[in-house]
């Protein structure tokens, strides 16, 4: 049996997602290098870096930050799970740079950023915020679904 697959039997979503994100991060060698990864395995992980980035500051922060630069692979992860409110609000996000597709460059990216009004992100975080997909079993079927494609 294969590590993804005992991940699979625990007890509760957050552990088994957890767990599975352990499993695809031994094959990551440092930070934002992703070719020792699949795009299953990929899919993952840029669902990770936009929870983790949104959840702690929202879209303002996801595009501030260096993770801003997975954009359109964020924007493809959800998609390919099946999130589809999560993917439209997303690509509703693209839209308010005014600019697509959403620059890789930092820098680029920041000066758009500082063009906007501070207060445009508001009402696109409470939607994200109140979002009714539900991911972590989206993430779970995509996984499952998919399972000879993951550790």
């Amino acid at each position: 049996m294969k590590s993804t697959e005992i991940a699979l039997l625990l007890n509760s979503n957050k552990n088994k997602i957890t767990r599975i994100g352990e499993i695809i991060s031994k094959k990551i060698p440092e930070r934002d290098l992703f070719n020792n990864l699949n795009e299953y395995e990929k899919t993952i992980i840029y669902i990770d870096i936009f929870e983790n980035h949104t959840t702690n500051g929202g879209f303002e922060e996801f595009f501030w930050n260096s993770s801003g630069k997975f954009s359109h692979e964020i924007l493809e992860a959800y998609e390919k799970i099946g999130a589809v409110n999560t993917a439209n609000i997303i690509y509703t996000s693209f839209t308010l740079f005014g600019e697509i597709p959403i620059p890789k460059n930092i820098n680029l990216r920041r000066e758009l950023l500082t063009g906007l009004k501070k207060d445009i992100w508001k009402d696109l975080n409470n939607e994200f915020y109140k979002n009714k997909d539900d991911i972590p079993v989206l993430i779970l079927k995509f996984v499952s679904d998919n399972i000879s494609y993951f550790q």
